[in-house]
């Protein structure tokens, strides 16, 4: 009976740990990189793009000729010529013609990455941005609550004497502030979750956490930007570029040398014995390849300079955005403490009606704590979105 209960009890652990799991941001990520249209295309645009980068590798069509001639009345005879030729680069061009497709379709697969991590961003900050507004929507119905509490309260001691249209009418228009920020909010909170199904392709999906990923902490920033720095695809793609203009230099190089035809041919003529033989052809490339190999290297310069300078910035908007969090961690720290010793609305209301508080102080009062709670719901909400885009890698 004992093994029973706790074979209940695991099970019943096991469906909690699953729902939670079903209902992470996680879990949330991995439906949308599995249902969403534009990745989809992305993900068909990049197959189509890598067999492209393929085609410019292979030898040149293979041309046929065939010479027909007929003689006159003289010479009744005819004769015919067949000619089938290979057009051919220097052997060097193969090799960096080979080399160069794949170093395009590695950078066509970090491209595609690089749009992947930032549409899953884009989703991950959504997710963020619905945690948000149902923390703002605690906040609201708690205030719009009170409000509705307070405004009865008052309407009967209003009617009774107790109170004058001056401090009625000052928590009726409490009341309508509460009422109009609570709509407010519902409708930002049912675009966000709308959002999120139109990001995971229009399908319904089950998203209902309340509370930021608690996993996510600050690291160092020389180890954050180490691993950003390896990880980032953008990064990788540039680098890409680069090679593939350093081998574009190479390959104009290998076209400038001289180009090769060889083939068969064949004549023929009437009571003639045919000939048969070879034939070689060299193209001496005095024209059509100038400038060529000047330009790959303008290419290659503005490809190093691109990395350097986007490495630049990448170095530096890590920096600004790791002290944002820096202070953002402080200021969400100091908040939480502060707002745990400040008196809440129970007291508040208690000191009012004890007569203990006016009602012009007690709205100041109340105004500062909702404005204080509200600064803290920013502050957290603004350091998990930087917190996302540093580790925007790890998606």
């Amino acid at each position: 009976m004992k093994t029973y209960k706790l074979y209940i009890l695991g099970l019943m652990l096991l469906g909690t740990l699953t729902t939670r799991a079903q209902n992470s941001i996680d879990h949330v990520l991995k439906s949308i990189e599995a249902n969403n249209k534009s990745l989809q295309a992305n993900q068909k645009m990049t197959d189509a793009q890598k067999l492209e980068a393929q085609t410019g590798k292979f030898l040149a069509n293979p041309s046929v000729e065939w010479e027909q001639m007929w003689g006159n009345r003289n010479n009744p005879g005819s004769e015919y010529t067949l000619t089938v030729k290979q057009s051919l680069d220097f052997p060097s061009a193969y090799t960096n013609k080979n080399k160069l497709a794949a170093l395009k379709s590695n950078t066509i697969g970090f491209q595609s990455a690089a749009y992947r991590q930032q549409l899953l961003l884009t989703a991950k900050q959504t997710c963020i941005e619905i945690i948000y507004l149902r923390k703002q929507k605690a906040l609201l119905d708690e205030r719009l609550s009170n409000a509705e509490a307070m405004f009865s309260h008052y309407k009967k001691r209003f009617k009774s004497g107790d109170a004058n249209q001056l401090e009625l009418n000052k928590i009726q228009l409490e009341l309508l502030n509460a009422q109009n920020q609570s709509r407010m909010n519902q409708a930002a909170l049912t675009a966000a979750e709308e959002q999120l199904q139109n990001l995971n392709g229009g399908t319904s999906i089950t998203f209902d956490a309340t509370e930021y990923p608690m996993s996510e902490n600050l690291i160092a920033l020389e180890q954050l930007q180490a691993a950003f720095m390896e990880a980032d695809p953008s990064l990788k793609s540039l680098t890409g570029d680069q090679e593939i203009a350093n081998r574009e230099v190479k390959l104009s190089r290998s076209l400038a040398l001289p180009k090769f035809d060889v083939g068969y041919k064949r004549n023929a003529a009437t009571d003639h014995v045919a000939s048969n033989g070879f034939v070689v052809g060299v193209s001496i490339p005095l024209f059509e390849n100038k400038n060529t190999v000047k330009r790959a290297k303008a290419q290659a310069e503005f490809a190093t300079a691109s990395l350097a300078d986007n490495r630049l910035n990448l170095q530096t908007n890590l920096r600004q955005l790791y002290q944002q969090a820096e202070a953002l961690q402080i200021s969400r720290a100091d908040y939480a403490k502060v707002l745990q010793q400040q008196r809440n609305v129970e007291l508040l209301n208690k000191a009012l009606n004890a007569g203990q508080l006016s009602v012009i102080d007690y709205f100041t009062e109340l105004s500062t704590f909702y404005d204080s709670q509200q600064s803290y719901l920013d502050v957290e909400k603004e350091y998990y979105s930087i917190l996302a885009q540093l580790y925007q890698y790890k998606l």
